[in-house]
């Protein structure tokens, strides 16, 4: 298993080309975040939409226009996270080459057993709380996971088990050969804010089959 890690925002475009199952781009928070988040997490966040590589910073503000109090809108931290999600669109829409991208900003998580995304690649940040737990292979049981058994049978080295810091940029490559990983405990009943961005048509899936009655669960 290799990770690969990126030095900059247009280095992350440069993982579809590689073999790994991971890339990481390790940032520093944005200082006044802590604060601003807390106030955020204090009800439930679901926010679900396309986000397109040219409009990205007017459809973000659109989509959270009546979801963040006006007193936080109008904090001069607002529009630096708004820019800082902006340009993690932007560079994931390079990465996948489309013009648009599926956005989800979400205040609950609830991945709780090991598990591989069903997408190529999926793009996490986590901007509050803990972030995404992952494990090498070297760590897990792949047969106990295809079996469909608990995490305790699944994990076979608790100590390799690692987690993402916040405001690091993951993507995840998803498929037979991708990442196990999972929501960490600290996070599971404790509001966090975290960043999801697929390719447009794994939202346009999850909706159809909502409306014709097939409850397709996100991984």
């Amino acid at each position: 298993m290799t990770v690969f890690e990126a030095k900059d925002l247009r280095d992350l475009a440069a993982f579809k080309h590689q073999e790994g199952q991971l890339a990481i781009l390790e940032r520093q928070p944005l200082g006044g975040g802590d604060e601003f988040f807390k106030k955020i997490s204090e009800r439930p966040l679901n926010v679900i939409g396309i986000v397109g590589k040219k409009t990205s910073v007017e459809e973000i503000l659109a989509l959270l226009e009546d979801e963040i109090s006006e007193d936080l809108k109008s904090s001069d931290f607002y529009m630096q996270w708004i820019i800082d999600m902006a340009g993690i669109c932007n560079i994931f829409c390079e990465t996948l080459a489309t013009s648009t991208i599926g956005f989800c900003l979400a205040t609950q998580r609830a991945c709780q057993r090991y598990h591989i995304d069903n997408v190529p690649l999926r793009l996490l940040v986590t901007y509050y709380g803990k972030g995404t737990e992952w494990v090498p292979d070297s760590a897990v049981d792949r047969l106990a996971y295809d079996s469909g058994m608990p995490n305790n049978k699944i994990l076979t080295n608790n100590n390799a088990r690692k987690f993402l810091n916040t405001w690091d940029i993951a993507i995840f490559r998803g498929g037979p050969d991708g990442l196990l990983h999972r929501t960490p405990d600290a996070a599971l009943n404790t509001p966090s804010i975290l960043l999801r961005l697929d390719h447009e048509s794994f939202w346009d899936t999850v909706f159809r089959d909502t409306q014709e009655g097939v409850f397709s669960k996100p991984l």
